[in-house]
């Protein structure tokens, strides 16, 4: 061709190329239309959603109103008000006799909004002197229901031993809501001992069959799981390292329908670059050997091995290793299943961070029907939660090269093999990632650890053994003790011979809480070496004369005056640590006392371990409820107590009240770190945070120099929060609210112990509601 021609060609070329780029740009204006318009759709639905939500909020607080309930004396939603007994308000219950008794609903919650329909779960707990003979459900206009308490409640039972002797104190009743019209309906709820109700409570659900849900959770998978099959195909597009994800399964006479559904999980991802390789134990039930053969006649992906004789879960786990090519693999049991888009996920995290050597997603339990339920919104990276639970679980990937490091699973573990396996891999792990993602659904039958880990003693045993060699590997001495619940653990640890601990506690004056607060102090310390420093910032003598008075009864105190300056919680507290020489430091409010004794070993153990920063107790209001178990940050865009104002006698969320585990910041309440540390942090803020969210900013300053934060039940302290404080004290600054923001904006907007699918308007853990 000639140079002319090859010219005319090249502008034919260039030409078409304009051509093209101009249609794409054509389409790409017509999509960003597209999607304004989209987005202007859901700006009108969430307006709407708004105002349904509160017009809801007025119809809850009529229907539970006093008036309302007086009213409803003439009708059918005539409730009985037993003489002398107050009304009870939604979410409490209420005594209707002198008998010792206690009633807690825990689903449906008085406070969820979200529309329900079809079938209602009502679960909760109840205990009486003498025994519940029947638990009762009301609900206008549908028939009654009642049936004695039968569902086994071990940390109930771990909490009032002598009331519940049967271990039972669980109830669960199914409403079949369809009958029902719509509207927002009373549930009352009595629990009957020896025939006499002894207790009531009342909760409410609303109903609309067509925007209903049939929980709460159900309302949350609505709004936030339903992805849009495009965009998630879409992203796989642009993944550009797919790596090869080899799912192990052991099989052992799983029921047919069952391991159908594990294994087809598997076929019906999104991402198609996966190996399935199942282990059989020698099952003894013929089907499952035809099941496995057909699928793998089906699918070439999918690899088979049949072990001659029983070998348990761990060795026939390592023969489904043996068979596995893949970069990362998955763990599946066999009767559970995977989200559709589960590896899809994992991929994508993976083209972010290529270097991870282990992933853990989040996950919900699945019943017999296939309903989903508990869902488990897990916090980032928290290497003390996990040795407190096995929170990581499931779905776990890990990489081919960190397994071949550690080895695979030990059967002297089966049981807990699994979380054997965790603790050895996060030994040796770079990079951990956590996908906030319900991708794993955990079946729940009749002695799966999913419904109880009572159900299985020998998985507790395997778990202890599996925390105890952690131990050992780690050269820390620690040692593993039995948790306050079956399944949860406490790793405790030396502390160093002559350490000293320095109290620091600020007075505004008031003599009397400040001696409540020392007698509980002296009366409960059994600390060896600790010295208390009481620091006056009152414009009086009492506090001067009550120090004086104990210190010369040789008691471990010395007093500063710093009276007649103006309030400053910063500089108070900073002024009194400049006159300590503790390698601890200890700053605690004067009006808290001392519930448990050893509570200062349980938080100097922990602090002086080298890796963390701050140590918080748990804060019980005088009533028993809860003040602090951890502060969240996001919570009212700034930051909360964690289950503030829930019942401080149960536990909550994955127990995560009642166990050791990793938080961003605790209260300065009472709040223990190393001299050193607090220094090197800069002290509490004298400038920016005078009143509030000092203790919040110390935290997060001991945080982002690699230090950790950690939460401990093991310590506990009545807080009468802010009894010396005036009440223009208790509302936070504005401009150190602003402050706040500004300096911890990240966190505020990405708590990484606290999941992004809960909640940030309330401190109670529950799911979070499209805004």
């Amino acid at each position: 061709m000639s140079a002319r021609g090859e010219l005319q060609v090249e502008d034919r070329a260039a030409k078409k190329i304009r051509e093209l780029e101009a249609e794409l740009n054509t389409s790409k204006r017509q999509i960003a239309r597209i999607l304004d318009l989209v987005e202007d759709q859901r700006a009108q639905i969430r307006a709407h959603e708004a105002s349904i939500d509160r017009l809801e909020r007025l119809l809850l607080e009529i229907v539970t109103g006093r008036t309302w309930r007086t009213l409803r004396a003439a009708g059918e939603f005539l409730k009985r008000i037993v003489p002398g007994q107050r009304l009870v308000k939604p979410g409490n219950s209420v005594a209707l006799t002198r008998k010792r008794s206690y009633l807690v609903c825990d689903e449906p919650n008085a406070t969820d909004r979200s529309p329900r329909s079809g079938e209602i779960t009502v679960r909760g707990w109840c205990l009486a002197e003498g025994g519940v003979d029947a638990v009762k459900v009301e609900i206008p206009g549908l028939p009654p229901l009642q049936a004695p308490p039968s569902t086994p409640r071990p940390d109930i039972k771990k909490v009032y031993p002598d009331l519940d002797r049967t271990g039972r104190a669980g109830f669960t009743f199914i409403i079949d809501s369809l009958q029902l019209p719509k509207g927002r309906y009373p549930i009352t709820i009595h629990a009957i001992s020896q025939g006499v109700p002894v207790r009531e409570a009342v909760t409410s659900v609303f109903i609309d069959h067509e925007r209903g849900f049939a929980s709460d959770y159900y309302r949350w998978i609505h709004e936030f799981e339903r992805p849009d099959d495009d965009l998630i195909q879409l992203k796989l597009a642009s993944i550009q390292h797919r790596p090869l994800i080899s799912i192990l399964m052991a099989v052992y006479n799983t029921e047919p329908a069952e391991l159908s559904a594990a294994i087809q999980s598997v076929l019906d991802q999104s991402l198609d670059n996966w190996q399935l390789c199942i282990a059989d134990d020698s099952s003894s039930h013929p089907e499952v050997r035809e099941i496995l053969e057909s699928f793998a006649r089906e699918d070439s992906r999918i690899k088979i091995a049949f072990q001659t004789e029983r070998g348990g879960i761990s060795k026939t786990c390592n023969a489904a290793w043996e068979m596995a090519t893949g970069e990362y693999v998955a763990f599946l049991d066999h009767d559970d299943t995977l989200a559709p888009h589960a590896l899809a996920y994992v991929c994508d995290r993976l083209d972010h961070s290529p270097h991870a050597d282990l992933l853990y997603s989040d996950e919900d339990k699945i019943d017999q029907n296939g309903k989903r339920y508990e869902p488990f919104f897990k916090p980032d990276w928290s290497p003390d939660l996990l040795l407190s639970e096995n929170y990581v679980c499931h779905l776990l990937v890990v990489r081919q090269d960190l397994a071949r490091k550690i080895g695979t699973f030990y059967s002297d573990c089966d049981g807990s093999q699994d979380y054997d396996l965790i603790l050895r891999a996060a030994e040796h792990a770079t990079h951990i990632e956590h996908i906030p993602r319900v991708l794993y659904h955990w079946r729940a039958g009749a002695q799966s650890t999913a419904t109880s880990i009572e159900n299985k003693n020998y998985a507790l045993k395997a778990a202890q053994q599996a925390l105890e060699r952690h131990a050992d590997r780690a050269g820390n001495q620690m040692r593993i003790e039995p948790g306050p619940i079956p399944g949860r653990w406490r790793a405790r640890y030396s502390i160093p011979t002559g350490t000293r601990v320095s109290i620091i506690i600020p007075s505004g004056g008031n003599a009397e809480v400040l001696r409540t607060n020392l007698e509980s102090l002296f009366e409960k310390a059994t600390f060896p070496n600790y010295e208390v420093v009481v620091i006056d910032n009152s414009r009086t003598t009492s506090i001067e004369k009550l120090a004086r008075s104990l210190d010369a009864h040789k008691k471990s105190l010395r007093y500063i005056d710093w009276r007649n300056q103006p309030f400053n919680y910063s500089v108070i507290n900073n002024t009194a640590a400049r006159q300590c020489d503790s390698p601890v430091l200890l700053f605690l409010n004067d009006d808290t006392s001392v519930i448990t004794p050893g509570w200062l070993e349980a938080m100097t153990e922990l602090v002086m371990r080298p890796e963390v920063g701050a140590v918080g107790p748990k804060l019980l209001y005088p009533d028993g409820r809860i003040q602090h178990a951890g502060v969240v940050m996001g919570i009212f865009d700034n930051c909360g107590h964690a289950f503030k104002g829930l019942d401080g006698s149960i536990s909550h969320y994955f127990d995560f009240s009642d166990i050791i585990r990793n938080v961003s910041a605790v209260t300065g309440a009472c709040l223990m770190t190393k001299s050193e540390i607090f220094w090197k942090a800069g002290g509490f803020n004298e400038t920016e945070f005078a009143v509030a969210f000092n203790d919040i900013d110390l935290c997060l300053k001991i945080g982002s120099l690699g230090y950790r934060i950690l939460y401990t039940p093991h310590a506990q302290l009545y807080h009468h929060e802010a009894f010396s404080k005036t009440s223009k004290d208790l509302v936070p600054h504005p401009e150190e609210v602003a402050r706040m923001r500004f300096h911890w904006e990240s966190l505020i907007a990405a708590d990484p112990y606290y999941s992004p699918n809960l909640t940030r308007n309330d401190e109670n853990y529950s799911l979070r509601q499209r805004s």
